[in-house]
């Protein structure tokens, strides 16, 4: 048996077009490992043109525009405009690991330059405490079962 694992990260303002992270984690046990990457799978921060612009709620978003305090202002930063990902300045990065053993996995992006180069800072770390149910037992097979009762007869195979 196994489980699936769904990692969401925000990560903030700071960095530039071109930048990337991989996802790291601990294979169930100890400290993340740094220097290995889970994949090679790599997460743009500006996917498609968006990113971490902070449209809303950075230093665009802190004036009359922003905030939407008259008439023939939008709010942009305020409103339903600006309440997402691209108006707070982050971007959402998703990913979906199978885990195989019970353990308390722990999962973190690290942040890359356009270069290639890891950003200075320690990445936030996110912990799943996870437990798989063991499997059915086998060469064993169902002879009866009277619902009235709630008997079962097994025998082995």
């Amino acid at each position: 048996m196994s489980a699936i694992i769904t990692i969401k990260q925000v990560i903030g303002l700071g960095y530039q077009p071109g930048d990337w992270a991989r996802l790291h984690g601990n294979g169930g046990s100890g400290a993340i490992d740094w220097n290995t990457p889970l994949s090679s799978r790599v997460w743009p921060l500006f996917p498609e043109g968006a990113g971490i612009y902070g449209f809303g709620h950075a230093p665009f978003g802190h004036h009359r525009f922003g905030h939407g305090v008259s008439k023939r202002t939008g709010g942009f930063g305020h409103s339903p405009f600006g309440c997402g990902p691209f108006g707070y300045g982050c971007v959402v990065l998703t990913a979906t690991v199978a885990v195989a053993a019970c353990g308390a996995y722990k999962f973190g992006f690290k942040i890359y330059d356009a270069a290639g180069n890891d950003q200075a800072g320690t990445p936030d770390e996110i912990e799943v405490i996870v437990h798989i149910a063991p499997p059915a037992p086998t060469g064993l097979k169902l002879v009866s079962y009277q619902k009235t009762t709630d008997l079962l007869i097994l025998e082995a195979a």
